[in-house]
Parts: C-alpha cells; structure tokens; sequence
C-alpha cells in the first residue's frame, strides 16, 4: 500500500512540475507577445491576456499544493521555535496540522460550491469564451491536494504522539 501511495506521489510531482514549467512558459510567451504587438506593432490582441490568466491560475494552484507538499506554506515560526521539549514540539506540531486540515475542508467545501454554482451558471470568457470551469477545475484540483497533504501530516504527527506517548509508558 504505501509502494502504491510513494509511486502515486511520485506522478503527481512529476505533474506538477511538468504543468508549473508548461504554464510558466505559456505565461511568459503570451505576456511577452502580449507587449510586443501592443507597444511595438500597434496591435490590439484580444484573448491573450485571458489565456495568461487562465494559465496563471493553475500555475498559482500547482505552486500552493508544492508548499503544501513541502511545509513551505504560511507558517509561525516563533512558537515552533521557542519550544524545547521534544513533547510540546510534537503536540505543536499536531495542533498546527489538525488546524491545517481543518482549513483545507473549509476550502474544499468553497471549491465545491464555486463548481455546484457554476454547472447551474455557466459562464465563458468574454474575449475567447472559455468556460470558466477550468480555471475553477484548478482551484478544486489544489483544494484536494492541499487536504491530501495536510492529511498525510496529521496523521504523520498524531502517529509521532502515540509512538512517544507508547515510549514514555
């Protein structure tokens, strides 16, 4: 089971990767296109910055579920820091989790909503009329990767305070 869970990592890293270099390039293509028939050509391209943005988005989601992956999200450090004991480091950091995954439904349940109202709505892009379900796909895809990992710490950390509380019996 956890060879099948390091295997499934493993692909979505290499996901997430592949669509943060993709939309990276698009981004700067499209941006700098964008500036050269503006200012240089005198054209008036319309859609391009709607395809920038739309690209911008998923990057933006890709990059949150990377800090995510790699506790590199907002964090407080002074408290975390200022612990000494090995005990209230590891309760610290199990109450942080369980706030984190606590976060992550409350995100979910608004990246579920946003995709419920928008199969009742639909709505497209004004310039190229792209539906704007894809971008929100972005949204919901980081807002269960986010609960994914978040999980994957708390149960991490819950495990580290039974495995020392079994210790200090």
């Amino acid at each position: 089971m956890i060879q099948k869970l390091k295997i499934l990592e493993k692909f979505l890293k290499f996901s997430l990767n592949s669509i943060i270099i993709f939309t990276s390039i698009i981004i700067t293509l499209l941006i700098l296109f964008l500036i050269l028939a503006r200012y240089v050509l005198g054209w008036s391209v319309v859609g391009v910055l709607e395809l920038a943005t739309l690209s911008a988005i998923w990057l933006y989601m890709c990059g949150a579920v990377i800090a995510a992956r790699n506790h590199q999200h907002l964090t407080v450090n002074i408290v975390s820091l200022s612990l000494k004991d090995l005990k209230l480091k590891i309760i610290h950091k199990f109450f942080v989790s369980l706030i984190i995954v606590v976060l992550n439904i409350f995100f979910l349940k608004l990246a579920f909503d946003m995709v419920e109202w928008s199969m009742k709505r639909p709505q497209t892009t004004a310039a190229l009329s792209i539906p704007l379900i894809i971008p929100q796909f972005a949204i919901v895809f980081g807002a269960i990767c986010c609960f994914l990992y978040s999980s994957r710490d708390l149960i991490k950390s819950f495990l580290e305070l039974t495995k020392l509380k079994q210790n200090k019996d």
